[in-house]
């Protein structure tokens, strides 16, 4: 997937506003892998996972290509899969080392 299509996607403003807050124009180009990580950071420092609707209520586009690219940069993410009483496949991801904030935890 290297140089793929959807690698260093540019993340919408309010993508950007989900992750960073209202002060995030000042910032410069943000990614949705940028938006992701936030993400991750944020369930971590609250000890949870991130689930799949949150990440889909983000608007990730193409999210396991975001999550392969974090992956790639070192990042250590775990998927859990379980299924709900009514069948539902439920996802969720656990950050579990951030190579650029510390490492692992």
């Amino acid at each position: 997937m290297s140089g793929g299509l959807w690698r260093n996607k540019p993340a919408t403003r309010a993508q950007r506003r989900i992750a960073f807050g209202p002060a995030v124009e000042k910032r410069a180009k943000i990614t949705q892998a940028d938006v992701l990580t936030a993400m991750l950071r944020k369930a971590r420092s609250e000890n949870r996972a991130l689930s799949l609707p949150e990440i889909m209520g983000a608007g990730i586009a193409q999210f396991t290509a975001r999550i392969f690219e974090l992956r790639e940069r070192g990042f250590k993410i775990e998927n859990e899969m379980r299924r709900s009483l009514d069948g539902r496949v439920l996802s969720r991801y656990w950050l579990r080392e951030d190579p650029e904030n510390g490492g692992a935890r």
